[in-house]
């Protein structure tokens, strides 16, 4: 018996290793055709493989190498460990699935068919090694992923947002707008969303960290107290986000972070920013605050400063205070960007050193300005179009506002004012200058405007219309006026200097020439003029013969007077304006050696009738000069008129006859006279 039982066992060992050696010796690999083949017909996966690693004693257990779906994912190995199969149930259940070195595009993924026999799949572990992603515009890669407890099918559907744990790692992730490198995440997918309780990642050059929410169903991405430190954002264009989708952050800590674009730079950020959302376009809601070393905007330029920040779709909310331009800045603005509006509710510089660049431009449509409080302010232009220059300049303005090139009044108290220890023009200087002023809804009123000015006094006050046809008030005085300065200003053909006073009471439309009335007055001493020799010619015009009304060519006139300079002791001008000409009388100009007096009118648009008189020592007329015309080519005539017996004084007027002068009669002492040396 016992003999027998022992062959018995040895023919059962036999055998079973026999079968052994017989499963050990068959090669799956040839039952993956047919295999792929009823697969690919029934689950239209289109899937291949390269090679099989199969044990019919571990039939839960498969090792599939070179996989392939499609053209959206491949796999070098793929390994299959079933916890439970239940065709007749519909029931699968892993207990480990292992994806190496796979590659998935994101844009032409799709979710397989697969039969009713597994209408439930559960994946105890999924471990995903040195996966790669692409999608529209994303791509990733050296992705380790671990996912537990996951269910990707249930009822015959797919729901890859199923409840799960996970973890894993990225090597980079990149996106036009977004670089990530070193990427760690821990947190799990529940109610459909995907919730990273930690993310830690290298981004554009420095650290991020905090808690990450993806909600598909909302298109909602969140950031739970997010840490941004020593970031470099470069952004060459605005960035987007796909459309209908937001992010929303809270509470954020920014840490030595910079922002670059093409038109703001902001260096040294540190700070806060809360209840951040954004819809991808326009500006975020929320509200932050932070302080900053540099910032810079186009043309304008803050350098240590703190803001507040409080905004919405609608508005954004901005205070501010720090330096700026070698000063100080203390700001409280309102952004309204569906208006293109700008609201300064107050600014106030102090000590500021602006300079003004030739490229700047400013692009904000309206501006409304509650408050502007400027003092110990330097402006330098750098702009040939604009060459001005100011020190110790201040500027309040309240309650104004400007748009389509206008200005207008916000309120009843609308008003400007000014004042400046020096301002150039060019080369014209002004000092200690002050400016009132006032906006209604119609006019800019001057109260007043004084100040040295070409080394004398100038004092201003008027009004005029904001609105065509802009009728304009003004009164002018002006004391001991130094023409050179305005020689030089004007940079004339012929240069001119003297001291000059100026009375001025007019009113009229800048646009209409004809509408000027009022009273001008002009008194000046001791000017010199350039190629203005009015002795020589007038000596040489009272030596000819013009008994008879004579026309002569002025041409020709003008270029004898040029010949020499012209020096006059003494210039009174005055007169009413009336429908735009300046109508002379009791006006004199005394040369060295002859008094000529001025009946007539000058126009504003550039024409004159002018009566001119050789005045002698007893105020009589003894040559006539006519002009008329406009004044850059007008006709002259030329006349003696008879002198009786005494004569009737043509000139009455506070000028007097220069000491210089010829005494007695002009005419007969000139032709009595030798004549001039010649070369």
């Amino acid at each position: 018996m016992k003999k027998l039982a022992r062959r018995g066992l040895t023919g059962l060992l036999i055998v079973l290793l026999g079968g052994w050696l017989l499963l050990n010796l068959l090669d799956i690999n040839q039952l993956k055709k047919p295999v792929l083949s009823w697969l690919n017909e029934n689950t239209e996966l289109d899937l291949s493989v390269g090679r099989l690693e199969f044990n019919p004693l571990s039939p839960y257990k498969l090792l599939a190498e070179d996989v392939r779906l499609g053209d959206w994912f491949s796999a070098r190995q793929v390994y299959l460990e079933l916890e439970q199969l239940a065709p007749l149930a519909g029931r699968t259940q892993v207990a480990i699935l292992d994806v190496i070195d796979g590659k998935l595009d994101l844009e032409h993924a799709q979710a397989p068919a697969l039969p009713a026999n597994l209408a439930d799949i559960r994946i105890a572990e999924l471990n995903i090694q040195n996966l790669s992603l692409t999608g529209t515009g994303w791509e990733a890669g050296g992705i380790t992923l671990a996912i537990t407890d996951w269910q990707p099918r249930r009822n015959g559907q797919w729901q890859w947002w199923a409840g799960a744990s996970l973890n894993g790692r990225a090597r980079q992730l990149s996106h036009p707008a977004l670089e990530l490198s070193g990427l760690d995440f821990s947190g799990q997918l529940r109610q459909n969303r995907l919730e990273l309780n930690d993310v830690s990642s290298r981004l554009f050059g420095g650290l991020f960290s905090g808690s990450l929410v993806l909600d598909p169903s909302r298109r909602e991405v969140q950031l739970e107290q997010p840490q941004f430190s020593q970031i470099k954002l470069q952004l060459a264009d605005a960035p987007v986000l796909p459309e209908g989708w937001r992010l929303l952050l809270n509470r954020a800590s920014l840490d030595n972070v910079s922002l670059s674009t093409s038109r703001l730079n902001i260096n040294g950020i540190k700070g806060e920013l809360r209840d951040l959302e954004w819809s991808g376009s326009g500006l975020p809601d929320g509200r932050g605050s932070w302080q900053a070393d540099e910032a810079t905007l186009d043309w304008l330029r803050l350098d240590r400063h703190r803001l507040q920040w409080l905004g919405d779709s609608e508005r954004q909310g901005i205070n501010l205070s720090g330096q700026a331009w070698e000063g100080s800045i203390e700001a409280e603005l309102e952004w309204y960007p569906d208006q293109g509006r700008l609201d300064i509710n107050e600014l106030q510089m102090s000590g500021n050193k602006l300079v003004w660049q030739p490229d700047i431009r400013w692009t904000v449509p309206e501006v409304r300005i509650h408050k502007l409080n400027l003092s110990r302010t330097e402006l330098l232009s750098m702009d040939d179009a604009l060459p001005l220059s100011i020190f110790d300049g201040a500027l309040f303005i309240t309650d104004m506002a400007w748009s389509a090139g206008l200005w207008r009044p916000l309120s009843e108290q609308a008003r400007l004012e000014g004042s400046v220890s020096e301002l150039v023009w060019n080369s014209l200087i002004a000092r200690s200058a002050h400016l009132n002023a006032r906006l209604t809804d119609e006019q800019l009123l001057i109260d007043r405007l004084d100040g040295d000015w070409l080394d004398g006094k100038a004092t201003l006050s008027g009004s005029m219309n904001l609105y065509a046809p802009h009728h304009t008030r003004l009164e002018l005085s002006g004391e001991r006026w130094q023409l050179r300065h305005l020689s030089n200003w004007l940079r004339a053909g012929q240069g001119f200097a003297g001291e000059l006073n100026v009375t001025a009471r007019l009113t009229g439309e800048p646009s209409d020439s004809a509408s000027w009335q009022g009273d001008l007055k002009l008194q000046g001493q001791d000017i010199f003029v350039e190629q203005a020799g009015l002795d020589p010619w007038l000596r040489n015009r009272l030596g000819e013969d013009y008994t008879e009304p004579k026309q002569v060519d002025s041409a020709l006139a003008a270029w004898d007077l040029m010949q020499q300079d012209g020096f006059f002791y003494r210039l009174e001008l005055q007169g009413p304006v009336q429908h735009g000409q300046w109508l002379l009388n009791n006006s004199a100009v005394q040369s060295v050696r002859h008094l000529i007096s001025l009946r007539g009118s000058a126009g504003a648009d550039g024409t004159m009738n002018l009566n001119l008189g050789v005045i002698n020592d007893k105020g009589c007329r003894e040559l006539a000069i006519l002009l008329r015309g406009d004044w850059h080519a007008p006709t002259l005539r030329l006349h003696q008129p008879p002198l009786n017996t005494p004569c009737k004084p043509w000139y009455t007027g506070p000028v007097p006859y220069p000491a210089a002068g010829l005494p007695g009669n002009l005419i007969e002492a000139v032709r009595a006279l030798p004549a001039p040396l010649t070369e």
